[in-house]
């Protein structure tokens, strides 16, 4: 998908967009320059031209290079019909009869593969639903499927509907992605703006409300903070990187430009000309989810329950679930899901994520898994091949040095700002070691005699406890901690100035609190007790236990936490900032504000 995604790059967010810093909250600013910049760029793709189209800039090349999309046969599928559709209905009033008859004709003749993702099949029947309602009641030979309009457009609603439901009932298959979020906003975004049934029109908006939502309760200035399904190793090492943030600086406000602008900050910034889609909306973002992605004034924690994309051999269970725990601080997130395989290639199990604009604020471990078999759970061609055809469009996918990856041989256990994440690698596994990212940007990172590894981020303190012997390998930005014990694991606990006081007192007070790990090796277990006197207890392939009784994650709601709330399978999210009540009722297509 990175290649159909186009960069913004730093030059553009952090100077173009740069302007903005200061004023109010914005957000009307923040949009006219979205679409200024980006009809300014001479990058072509149909974001830009879109840009160009509704701001009236260069008409005449924006013209000339719609018609060559439109034209070329090489680009189809489910990106060209949901993009396709977004510029026609958005710049239908300045279109050209001709142009709009060749963008009738590519849904005839353009071949439209539907994908085999979920965010593949969002956009695909978003496409397709935009398309058989805007050219309504054509027999099956107008269409490059051979299906009617009629068929098409009830085919692409039927689908749409499940997802929705399935989404707000027991979860999101691709869940809190900082590179897919933005395949799911627009196409509900267009849906929002388009879709002529009232129905699919207000679903579609609360969707909206309920990704961008999702997403408020772990952004942390501008960082999509905690475990994700999603993620390219540069933006998990690198969390400011992530297309997420270029939405958090849209619709958030955050993080403020002229922090980006200061010397000493130099993020590679990717952002994603998507964006342009929610420019030129008419949807507004609630103040609620605003306040809710913002309002840090004190800490909290928030539970999720998502599920695993579509299992399709080597599981009796279609959708197992995900169990999501964030814990947010002013200053700091630190967030996990339980570990196994959730999500093939690109897994962020958990990490700790700085409120910082500096470079990769984040420190996390992994295991490098890689295996046929994994794939194979997911995907249908034939297992021998799967990791060679991975490797040739992610690249790393079989690095024993990358940084996203599954691993049926990890597993954590999260209470607060405490987290404890084990492995237990099997004989003959392609890579047997663990690693841990400690960034370079740090400003200390401490290996002291006791065992504990203990780092400084500005205010924000990390003690790390190793439970195997490790080396260090220097790379260009971290130092990378690498144990290849068979059997090891973190012992993990963060903690702010206000919550420690000193860097010194929040040493000492982990010297004197080390995790009981004496007999790890041998029964996989260990023990620890947190500054606020918990008794955290776990075992490999053993029960989770919080001061003597046993964590169950079966009793997660699909969201629990002071922003949102919701039951699985009631298909009811309450969204409340303490001040306002927004709820979003998909058992009756309505919302209801109080």
């Amino acid at each position: 998908m990175k290649h159909l995604m186009c960069s913004v790059g730093c030059c553009v967010l952090l100077c173009v967009l740069a302007p903005l810093a200061g004023r109010a909250d914005g957000f009307e600013q923040r949009r006219d320059r979205v679409l200024q910049v980006a009809a300014a760029e001479q990058e072509y793709n149909l974001m830009t031209v879109l840009a160009k189209l509704k701001t009236r800039t260069d008409l005449d090349r924006a013209y000339v290079v719609l018609d060559s999309m439109a034209h070329d046969r090489a680009m189809g599928g489910m990106f060209f019909a949901y993009s396709m559709m977004g510029v026609y209905l958005h710049a239908h009033d300045v279109l050209p009869d001709t142009l709009r008859v060749k963008i009738r004709e590519a849904f005839r003749v353009r071949t439209m593969y539907r994908g085999d993702t979920e965010n593949h099949w969002v956009m695909y029947y978003t496409g397709l639903y935009l398309a058989a309602q805007t050219w309504p009641h054509d027999p099956g030979t107008a269409w490059f499927n051979g299906k009617s309009s009629d068929e098409n457009l009830v085919e692409a609603a039927g689908w749409l509907n499940q997802w929705m439901h399935t989404t707000v009932t027991i979860g999101q298959g691709e869940f809190d992605s900082p590179t897919y979020m933005t395949v799911f906003l627009c196409p509900m975004l267009l849906l929002q703006e388009f879709a002529q049934d009232p129905a699919m029109k207000t679903k579609a908006g609360m969707m909206v409300d309920l990704l961008l939502a999702d997403f408020a309760a772990e952004h942390l200035n501008g960082n999509f903070g905690g475990a994700h399904s999603r993620d390219y190793p540069d933006d998990i090492v690198n969390p400011l990187s992530a297309p997420s943030t270029m939405w958090a600086w849209f619709y958030f406000g955050q993080p403020a430009m002229e922090q980006w602008n200061e010397a000493r900050y130099r993020p590679r910034h990717r952002g994603s000309w998507e964006t342009v889609f929610a420019a030129a909306s008419s949807y507004r973002i609630p103040e609620i989810i605003r306040h809710i992605a913002t309002n840090r004034a004190q800490p909290y924690v928030h539970r999720e329950k998502k599920r695993v994309r579509n299992v399709i051999r080597f599981s009796a269970v279609k959708n197992p679930p995900v169990y999501k725990y964030t814990f947010m601080s002013p200053r700091y997130v630190i967030g996990s899901i339980q570990g196994g395989i959730l999500q093939p290639i690109q897994q962020h199990t958990w990490d700790v994520t700085f409120s910082s604009t500096r470079t990769h604020n984040t420190l996390f471990s992994l295991h490098p898994f890689a295996s046929g078999k994994e794939l194979a759970m997911f995907f249908p061609e034939e297992q021998k091949f799967l990791a060679g055809e991975v490797d040739r469009y992610h690249l790393v996918y079989t690095n024993p040095g990358k940084w996203n990856s599954s691993s049926p041989y990890e597993q954590t256990f999260q209470h607060r700002n405490d987290l404890i994440v084990l492995y237990d690698i099997a004989d003959g596994v392609r890579h047997p070691h663990a690693d841990g990212f400690f960034p370079k940007t740090l400003d200390e990172r401490v290996v002291d005699p006791t065992g504990w590894i203990f780092a400084r981020w500005d205010s924000v303190y990390v003690g790390v406890f190793p439970l195997s012997g490790a080396a260090w390998i220097e790379d260009s930005i971290c130092w990378r901690w690498r144990s290849t014990s068979r059997r090891t694991g973190w012992v993990v606990e963060v903690r702010s100035v206000e919550e420690a006081g000193t860097f010194e007192a929040f040493q000492r007070s982990l010297r004197s609190r080390t995790p009981d790990a004496e007999t790890f090796m041998r029964t996989g277990s260990v023990a620890f007790t947190t500054a606020g006197g918990d008794r955290m207890t776990f075992a490999v392939n053993g029960s989770r236990n919080l001061n003597g009784q046993a964590v169950t994650f079966k009793k997660y709601p699909l969201y629990d936490g002071p922003w949102m709330q919701a039951k699985v399978g009631e298909g009811v999210i309450r969204l409340t900032d303490g001040i306002r009540t927004r709820v979003l009722d998909f058992t009756t297509g309505e919302v209801r504000e109080r």
